[in-house]
C-alpha cells in the first residue's frame, strides 16, 4: 500500500504552491511528533529529591544535628567473642585464682547486645559505638603495669584502641580542653584532653589475646600507664568531652 501522499496533477505555478504547502504540513507534524516524543521520554526521567533543610525566615537552611549514631569503620569484621564468665569474688585487693590478677571490687555484667560506647558533650559527631565496631578501630598492644599503691602491682599483656582514635573520630570541638571517663556504674575520672589522647593510653579489650575478663572491666577498660590503678576506669561506657 502507497502510504505517500496523494497529490493532484497541476500544470505551471498551481501545482507547486500545493505541493509547497503539503510540504510544509508534513514538515510541521514531523516536528510536533518529535517534541511529543521528547516530552515523554523527560517525563520519564525521576525528579530530584526535594531539600530536607528548612530556612529559617530571612536566613539560610539550618543544617540536620549529626545522629547518635555509629559512624562506619570500614569492612571490617570482627571475629565473634563470647562473654567471659563471672568468677567469684575473692576480696577487696586479693588475688584472683583464674588470672592471677588482684581485684577491687564485684564484677558489672554487661549485656553485649545493648552495649554502646558513647563519645559525648563537645564534640562534632557525637557517637554510640558497638563492641564490635571499637574492635575494628586500629589496634594497640602493650605490656603495662597496674599499680595500687601500697596494696600490690600486676604486669599485663593488654591491647585494645586508643582514646586518641576514638576521640578523633567524634572530632573534639575547639573548646573541648577534658574529657570524663564513665563506666556502667557511674564510676568516673576525668583527665585533660591532651593527657588522655597520649599514644600510651587506650581502652583495652583483649587481655593475653583473649578477651578482657569481666572481673577487670569486660568489654572495655582504659589504661593509664603513667597514672595509679584507680584512673584505670573498669567497664567504660562513655567519654564525655567538656
Amino acid at each position: 500500500m502507497n502510504n505517500h501522499p496523494r497529490f493532484s496533477r497541476g500544470d505551471g505555478a498551481n501545482g507547486d504552491s500545493r505541493r509547497a504547502i503539503l510540504s510544509r504540513r508534513a514538515f510541521l507534524v514531523a516536528g510536533f511528533q518529535t517534541l511529543a516524543l521528547l516530552a515523554a521520554c523527560t517525563a520519564r526521567v525521576p525528579a530530584p529529591p526535594a531539600a530536607t533543610a528548612s530556612a529559617p525566615a530571612g536566613g539560610s537552611p539550618t543544617p540536620s544535628a549529626p545522629p547518635m549514631s555509629p559512624i562506619p569503620v570500614g569492612t571490617c569484621v570482627a571475629p565473634a567473642v563470647v562473654a567471659p564468665t563471672p568468677v567469684p569474688y575473692p576480696g577487696y585487693t586479693q588475688v584472683e585464682p583464674s588470672t592471677g590478677l588482684h581485684v577491687t571490687g564485684p564484677t558489672q555484667l554487661v549485656d553485649l547486645d545493648s552495649y554502646r560506647l558513647e563519645v559525648t558533650g563537645l564534640v562534632d559527631h557525637p557517637l554510640s559505638l558497638r563492641y564490635d565496631e571499637v574492635r575494628c578501630l586500629p589496634k594497640v598492644e602493650a605490656h603495662v603495669r597496674l599499680e595500687c599503691p601500697g596494696f600490690f602491682a600486676d604486669d599485663l599483656n593488654l591491647a585494645g584502641v586508643t582514646f586518641a582514635s576514638v576521640i578523633a573520630l567524634a572530632g573534639p570541638q575547639p573548646g573541648a580542653k577534658s574529657v570524663r571517663v564513665v563506666s556502667v556504674e557511674d564510676y568516673s575520672m576525668g583527665f585533660t584532653l591532651d593527657e588522655i589522647q597520649a599514644a600510651d593510653n587506650f581502652l583495652a579489650y583483649q587481655w593475653e589475646d583473649q578477651p578482657l575478663p569481666a572481673s577487670h572491666g569486660f568489654p572495655l577498660r582504659g589504661v593509664m600507664p603513667a597514672r595509679a590503678g584507680s584512673n584505670w576506669v573498669k567497664w567504660v561506657r562513655q567519654l564525655e568531652l567538656s
